[in-house]
């Protein structure tokens, strides 16, 4: 490579920027050989000597991780250039571990109040964490002590899912995508778990105790979609996740805590995190926070957010979900704001509702969380209430998942969560690897929950949607 042009990139790349290059290149380089580096152009050279550079790749790769694409006019190189280039990469090419830029991404996201928890969590001698050290430092350090590598991500994982839950869900996507080209598959009953390698997957099929079958297809890899029959998934991050989580109503109204909600909290977070949603959590709001807080979101800019998505987790009856102080929201109240916001003109905008849409049962349960026949020692609720039913409009490029159709309860189990967000989490982590559209995974998600027999009752969700165009989202 011209050394000129080593010389102009260095010159643009302060100290912090070539201490982000070399934790990058520590895969790559002789650990003694690194140490003594300290600019680009020294760093660069001994890539050079490592004959890492002869497909003219690895730098253009280096500049576009640390969000330098400015710098990569000086290489006569666009991003899409490069991007399409490392699709087509010799695989006896070296490059940046996906390993390496997990942790990088992480350090990016780490905030200053995240960081002085994080090395108060860590185990590392007090010497190493200093005022000055960064995140990169830290992980440094682990590595140098066995406590941090590919195969060894746990001692991380914790004290990040400590300070910082949607940091930690990086790390789980990363395991999931290492999972050596296989897919979980949750069978129909039970819960034993089994998987299928990827390549089989082309076509498959699943059947239930009552004979259903199904088969679903799998695109092919060289089937491409229009881009105009799908929504644009390839923003980053890809959208707003909020999840609004009611559990505490015994303190403010006659209705019975929603235990067992904390567990869907969690599994929603886990999952939409891993579809490189931002994920906001709100616990406990009254009706006239939960209104202000769908305000706060309509009013941010979503110009570069490709989606948004509000899940909601309390009581509820036909139309109205409630507050923790036992008032109603209308759930066009929600809606409306988020379907009136500029930025999100044109783009999907999913609500997953869990609450009950009346006070009847499909006869066919768990018992419902409503006045009536709710209390805190029965292992399944129902999350009922029973006012005067409302009307939900929806406006266009929206879904509105709903636990149940309307006038039925929908059920939870005090420890597991949920019948509808539990199958939902199990169904988006299972097909969003497989490119199925959103419409698809609603479909199975309710044929599985109107299987279940509970205690002699059953349960049917129902989505209601307006969407132009085909969604997949991602998970990888």
């Amino acid at each position: 490579m011209d050394p000129h042009k080593f010389h102009k990139i260095d010159e643009n790349l302060p100290c912090s920027e070539v201490a982000q290059l070399k934790f990058l290149c520590m895969d790559l380089i002789p650990k003694k050989r690194l140490e003594t580096v300290t600019d680009a152009k020294e760093l660069f050279l001994r890539l050079e000597e490592q004959a890492l550079l002869d497909d003219g790749l690895l730098i253009p790769e280096l500049l576009i991780t640390i969000g330098h694409l400015d710098l990569l006019g000086i290489l006569e190189m666009s991003k899409d250039d490069v991007e399409r280039n490392l699709l087509q990469r010799d695989m006896s090419s070296k490059g940046v571990s996906d390993y390496r830029k997990m942790l990088f991404r992480i350090s990016e996201d780490m905030t200053e109040e995240n960081l002085r928890a994080v090395k108060f969590l860590v185990e590392l001698p007090r010497s190493k964490l200093g005022t000055s050290a960064t995140f990169l430092d830290v992980m440094i350090e682990m590595e140098k002590l066995q406590k941090l590598g590919e195969d060894n991500l746990d001692e991380l994982y914790n004290v990040l899912d400590k300070c910082d839950k949607q940091l930690a869900c990086r790390i789980e996507a990363y395991r999931a995508r290492e999972q050596g080209g296989r897919l979980p598959l949750r069978e129909v009953f039970g819960n034993e778990q089994v998987s299928l390698p990827v390549e089989n997957m082309q076509r498959y099929q699943m059947e239930t105790g009552n004979g259903w079958r199904r088969d679903s297809l799998v695109p092919d890899s060289d089937t491409e979609p229009r881009p105009g029959e799908y929504y644009n998934m390839t923003r980053r991050p890809l959208g707003y996740c909020l999840i609004i989580n009611n559990y505490n109503f015994k303190e403010r109204s006659s209705l019975a805590n929603r235990t067992g909600t904390n567990k869907d909290k969690d599994d929603l977070s886990r999952v939409f995190c891993r579809m490189h949603f931002k994920v906001e959590v709100q616990d406990d709001l009254t009706a006239s926070d939960m209104k202000e807080m769908i305000k706060q979101f309509a009013k941010k800019d979503h110009t570069q957010m490709g989606a948004f998505v509000c899940c909601v987790l309390s009581h509820g009856e036909k139309g109205i979900v409630l507050g923790v102080d036992g008032k109603e929201v209308e759930i066009r109240e929600l809606t409306m704001p988020i379907a009136e916001c500029r930025t999100l003109a044109s783009k999907p905008k999913l609500f997953f509702i869990q609450a009950c849409q009346g006070s009847e049962s499909q006869d066919g349960v768990w018992t419902a969380d409503s006045p009536e026949n709710a209390t805190e020692g029965e292992e399944y609720e129902a999350d009922a209430y029973n006012p005067a039913s409302r009307f939900i409009p929806i406006e266009a490029d929206m879904l509105i998942g709903m636990a149940t159709v309307g006038h039925y309860q929908s059920f939870r189990h005090t420890r597991k969560g949920s019948i509808y967000i539990q199958e939902l989490c199990n169904q988006l982590e299972i097909l969003c690897p497989r490119r199925e559209d959103i419409l698809s995974i609603l479909t199975k998600v309710n044929h599985e929950v109107s299987m279940r027999m509970l205690r002699g009752r059953k349960q049917m969700p129902e989505p209601r949607y307006t969407l132009t165009k085909k969604l997949v989202l991602p998970m990888d």
